[in-house]
């Protein structure tokens, strides 16, 4: 349970965000919640973003903006705002998404005794038009309660999130090797759970730009070889090891999969697979058939 009319901290990091930053601080500021601070960490853009902040934060007083001395990547960035926000609750916001007006009550309303709660989003363009897609359509979204899902990957966009402030930051540092939402997602899940609201709240934009997003985007990085792949996913699982978790099952199939991930052919991978199918594979959202092929193929290399 929490205080009655808490207060709801917004983090936000931004990077050249010039574009579509207003869209977001006005969807923000006109939240039918009205107790809110914005928190806002820019790793050092060189556009405009640092002006329209500046702007912005002279005539609303919710909105405390903060810039890097150097780049510091998304991690580090969001880490910076989470550490500065003083809210029961923690709602995490990019810089290009428009939020539905009641974003913020609908998520304080549903959330119970869980450490996240987390809702659908709906894909639009640059111009903000619908593309007549959710995120929902792509992963299994759902309310977890083991962190076991999220050792495969993440259906929890760090955009959809709020979190208990307390949670957070027991879980900082966060790790260089795991995307921030992830991180979150996992040590929730595996905590007090992760609920899930079946209602997009967020108009999640899609545009070239994108440093994470659905579609193809100038600002991904370049393909990966086989073993950078390996060692990243290897690394991502190593990080978990030391998440202040509580579910003691989580812990015991991280380190089970941890031994098993190595290039050699193994049996032993494949059957732990198909035994543990339905509680690995669950927020791939893909017929069985796949998820009966991706265990076939655990016998040859670990593609977790």
């Amino acid at each position: 349970m929490h205080l009655q009319n808490p207060l709801v901290s917004i983090a936000m990091a931004t990077y050249n965000g010039e574009k579509f930053i207003l869209d977001q601080i006005n969807s923000i500021l006109n939240q039918s919640y009205k107790n809110i601070e914005i928190i806002i960490t820019d790793d050092c853009s060189t556009d405009n973003t640092q002006l329209i902040l500046k702007e912005l934060q002279s005539k609303n007083k919710q909105i405390s903006l903060f810039i890097n001395h150097a780049n510091r990547g998304v991690n580090e960035t969001f880490q910076h705002s989470f550490e500065n926000c003083i809210g029961q609750f923690i709602a995490i916001a990019d810089q290009d998404d428009i939020w539905e007006e009641n974003k913020i009550e609908l998520l304080l309303k549903n959330i119970e005794n869980e450490d996240a709660i987390y809702s659908d989003s709906e894909l639009v363009n640059e111009r903000g038009v619908s593309l007549n897609k959710k995120m929902s359509m792509f992963m299994n979204m759902d309310t977890y309660h083991t962190g076991i899902p999220f050792l495969m990957g993440n259906c929890v966009p760090g955009h959809s999130i709020m979190l208990r402030n307390d949670f957070i930051k027991n879980i900082l540092p966060i790790p260089n090797e795991i995307m921030f939402d992830r991180w979150i997602s996992f040590c929730a899940a595996a905590g007090n759970g992760i609920k899930f609201i079946n209602i997009p709240l967020v108009k999640y934009r899609q545009h070239q730009n994108n440093t994470v997003g659905m579609e193809k985007s100038k600002n991904k990085k370049n393909k990966k070889t086989k073993s950078e792949k390996f060692n990243i996913k290897l690394n991502e699982l190593k990080v978990c090891l030391n998440a202040p978790i509580t579910n003691g099952y989580t812990k015991v199939m991280l380190k089970e999969m941890i031994e098993l991930f190595h290039h050699k052919l193994s049996l032993k991978r494949c059957i732990f697979f198909f035994k543990h199918k339905e509680e690995l594979l669950i927020i791939k959202n893909k017929p069985d058939y796949r998820k009966f092929l991706y265990c076939i193929k655990m016998f040859f290399k670990p593609n977790y």
